[in-house]
């Protein structure tokens, strides 16, 4: 009787964890698990990029897709209509880096005409072109102007071809600026000797007094005209340049970054 008595407990134990975990499978764990995608994206938009927003990419999978999604990103262009999946639409550059959040991402939009003229990039942000490869967008330093952008933050740029007639593309004066599969171009010009693609003027923090350091990280990327590729005249120095030779151009991979102890050698007793 004792072995009968027990085995009806068992099955009524058996039946109420395959319930609960039956539940506990189909039900959602928390209220905002509830919300389909485009709702999530709606909250994340209030969210600045950092710390928040890169914060919500660590909780799980889901929210790391959405928090990085590209429909959350700033978009440029003079002919682009904005739609509802589109947070924020901009006629030009200016006016996107202007209301731009620390760690925004730009997306340029291609075949469209932009201009750029000593545009001072003094948050971290993001900057890619919206085409298939480096030179389906073009953004144009206008004719007087020392350089196209000026980077004082940490900051990345890709998939753009960046042009100016005279003086610099990029200036460099502070921070980490990495530059992937763009383009930088000095049109020919009668004073093309006053003319450098990419000017560094960083200087490499004092290893007592610390800070952020400064760094130019360049992949990929073509390099065409003026008198050299890279001028630096901060502390910082060219290293690691490694060229690769295609039919028609030559693709750079170097960085711009302070000397290392160990690379310096002592002077002979």
């Amino acid at each position: 009787m004792g072995g009968e008595a027990g085995a009806p407990v068992s099955v009524k134990r058996a039946r109420c964890d395959f319930v609960a975990s039956d539940c506990w499978a189909t039900q959602p764990q928390t209220l905002i698990d509830a919300l389909d995608d485009g709702c999530l994206l709606k909250i994340f938009a209030f969210l600045s990029p950092m710390p928040d927003r890169f914060a919500a990419t660590r909780v799980c999978k889901r929210w790391h897709g959405l928090a990085s999604d590209p429909r959350m990103w700033l978009r440029v262009g003079p002919q682009l209509q904005p739609s509802e999946n589109d947070l924020a639409v901009f006629g030009t550059l200016d006016a996107a880096v202007a209301a731009a959040r620390p760690g925004d991402t730009i997306e340029i939009a291609p075949g469209q005409k932009h201009r750029a003229s000593n545009l001072r990039i003094s948050k971290p942000l993001c900057l890619v072109g919206g085409g298939r490869s480096q030179d389906d967008t073009v953004l144009s330093c206008t004719r007087g102007s020392d350089s196209a952008l000026i980077f004082h933050a940490n900051s990345r740029l890709a998939n753009l071809t960046v042009r100016a007639e005279l003086g610099s593309c990029l200036l460099h004066k502070g921070g980490r600026l990495t530059i992937e599969n763009c383009a930088l171009q000095c049109l020919a010009h009668p004073l093309e000797h006053l003319s450098c693609p990419l000017v560094s003027t960083a200087d490499a923090p004092l290893a007592s007094v610390g800070g952020p350091s400064s760094e130019v990280s360049v992949a990929k990327t073509r390099i065409e005209g003026g008198q050299r590729a890279v001028q630096c005249s901060g502390t910082l120095t060219l290293q690691q340049v490694r060229v690769m030779a295609m039919k028609a151009t030559l693709l750079f991979w170097f960085t711009v970054a302070a000397r290392r102890l160990d690379s310096i050698s002592a002077p002979a007793s």
